[in-house]
């Protein structure tokens, strides 16, 4: 079973890595590679990515060893059509615990070998997203379309799926990955919704994928007209060219489809799939039980520790709420660093750093230490859209 010190211990070191650069201007010692990319060669080399009018070191920040054995969690070099990661596709960031109640899969680490196009260019038609990986976020964890094994939405509707509070999971073989906005990952710089949101990672076709926001207050989901974000979730702007927007609460949630052209290497179903976007298939309501009543607050200070308040239903619980208080609280990045419980309620005391990133609403997930000789898997809660950082 893996441990929250290691998770959070390795979460926090990444917190202490120098600075990374980002630029107006080119820095210094860079030479073009193609398309937006750039490279300072070095050992290891340093690979800059031209977000908008700046330059931005996107991977350095999550190139340490996250796990401790010996292997960064990604790496990266070029030829001369493709930048290639290699990734253990290992979160660098605390998770749930796994396997728990509510998903039996243990998060393994990978042996990722992936290719994104230096130069993506539009496709003529769009192709469908697979199942399994369709990109990959900054720290090498890979993005899942939206749907479960069945072929249900996972997000929402009675297919719904146990997520932790940083928007993701383990499947049969291990892999973790993020079905929607993975609120917990790391960027050069916090998002705090006043301007473009920043590159989070890449699409299979080499367009990158960005945080929620458009500009100062407005989310790309909410663009409406020449602007709004197309079928796959994506959209053109004179500074950025063709990318795409993560939507939270709203379908597709990361992309829809390929706009581009998909390197088939990544995922060998890319090759076999047809033509056009996914389409939703969210029905009646969530399979899981909703045994949390309510969070308050609703919103929260950067800057501060805030007191979360958890009230429990029992009655709305299919399974038996253990008692006792909980060995872990989790709302989105933030872990409570003192748990309290009077009965029915939980008290969750979390800092919340001054540089956290401000506006999507983020999950709760909530842990027993399971009895001895009893079940052997840790018990869960979770409870979604609880929380709000602003400034």
């Amino acid at each position: 079973m893996k441990s929250h010190s290691l998770l959070l211990s390795a979460w926090l070191g990444s917190l202490l890595l120098a600075a990374v650069e980002v630029r107006a201007d080119p820095p210094a010692g860079i030479e073009p590679i193609g398309g937006r990319w750039y490279v300072r060669p070095g050992d290891p080399a340093t690979y800059f990515y031209r977000d908008g009018d700046r330059y931005v070191d996107l991977f350095t920040y999550h190139s340490r060893d996250s796990n401790k054995d010996g292997i960064p969690n990604v790496k990266i070099r070029h030829d001369e059509r493709s930048l290639m990661v290699e990734s253990q596709g290992y979160p660098n960031h605390p998770t749930a615990i796994f396997p728990n109640s509510r998903n039996p899969n243990r998060i393994r680490v990978q042996d990722f070998h992936f290719r994104f196009p230096l130069e993506p260019k539009r496709a003529e038609t769009i192709t469908r997203v697979p199942m399994g990986p369709i990109g990959m976020a900054l720290n090498g964890v890979v993005f899942f379309n939206p749907f479960e094994a069945g072929g249900m939405n996972a997000i929402e509707g009675y297919s719904e799926v146990w997520l932790d509070s940083c928007c993701g999971h383990p499947e049969q073989r291990g892999v973790y990955h993020y079905h929607k906005f993975p609120s917990c990952l790391k960027t050069p710089f916090p998002d705090e919704g006043r301007g473009h949101s920043p590159v989070i990672g890449f699409a299979f076709d080499g367009f990158p994928v960005h945080g929620p926001y458009e500009a100062d207050g407005r989310m790309a989901r909410d663009l409406t007209g020449n602007r709004a974000l197309d079928v796959c979730n994506g959209h053109e702007d004179p500074s950025r060219g063709y990318h795409y927007h993560v939507t939270p609460g709203r379908f597709p949630y990361i992309i829809g489809g390929y706009a581009g052209i998909p390197d088939p290497a990544n995922n060998r179903m890319i090759a076999r799939m047809p033509e056009g976007a996914i389409v939703d298939n969210a029905e009646g309501t969530s399979r899981l039980s909703a045994p949390i009543r309510s969070v308050t607050p609703g919103t929260v200070a950067r800057g501060r520790s805030h007191t979360i308040r958890i009230e429990l239903d029992p009655s709305a619980a299919r399974d038996r709420i253990p008692e006792g208080k909980p060995s872990w609280v989790q709302v989105g990045p933030f872990e409570a660093s003192k748990i309290d419980r009077q009965g029915e309620v939980i008290l969750a005391e979390i800092t919340v750093p001054k540089d956290a990133s401000l506006g999507v609403l983020l999950d709760l997930h909530v842990e027993f230490a399971p009895k001895e000789g009893g079940v052997r898997r840790v018990p869960v809660l979770k409870r979604n859209d609880v929380l709000r950082v602003v400034e």
